[in-house]
């Protein structure tokens, strides 16, 4: 079952989420397929609790 109706690239998407928090967050779609889309983020100031560690609400499955 294809997800998305538009074909999609990583580069459209990151052009997309440029000023949205995905962008703020420095998250960077890397692969699109007919039913996911794969992205990173760093792990740095942005996302980071005040312990050091990967904030809980920053991450995904």
């Amino acid at each position: 079952m294809m997800l998305f109706q538009k074909q999609l690239t990583p580069e459209a998407l990151n052009r997309l989420n440029a000023s949205s928090a995905a962008g703020h967050l420095g998250i960077e779609f890397t692969e699109v397929g007919p039913d996911y889309l794969m992205a990173r983020m760093p792990v740095d100031h942005r996302t980071r609790q005040p312990f050091g560690v990967l904030h809980g609400g920053a991450r995904y499955y």
